[in-house]
């Protein structure tokens, strides 16, 4: 089942927070508009490492480098999807914060191939 259209808007938001809370305890990012779109983004310096792109679905950037280290962990894993053409960019599909705390090294990899 597609998760954009089973989730409200109040859960993705939830999720959203929740996502903000684990990449700040990660390192120094700060929210911010996204540059792409009217939306929420997170930003390390003044890169735009992440932003939600619909209710539970946050595009992250990892790099080619940062998914490298990590891709035999969660290439696989249900709430990430990764298009060959998006190479620096992975989608998170996330339901729970269970999703996030699977996710923790995914998401501090991600942050440190972008500082």
């Amino acid at each position: 089942m597609n998760t954009i259209t089973v989730m409200t808007a109040g859960q993705g938001e939830t999720l959203w927070d929740q996502f903000v809370t684990v990449m700040l305890a990660a390192g120094p990012v700060h929210e911010h508009g996204s540059r792409y779109a009217n939306k929420p983004a997170l930003f390390a310096g003044r890169r735009e490492i992440a932003h939600l792109e619909a209710p539970g679905v946050i595009d992250l950037r990892i790099t080619r480098y940062g998914w490298a280290k990590v891709s035999a962990d969660f290439a696989v894993d249900p709430a990430v999807r990764r298009e060959r053409s998006r190479r620096d960019w992975v989608e998170l599909h996330l339901r729970s914060t269970a999703d996030l705390e699977r996710l923790r090294l995914l998401l501090i990899t991600a942050l440190a191939a972008n500082t």
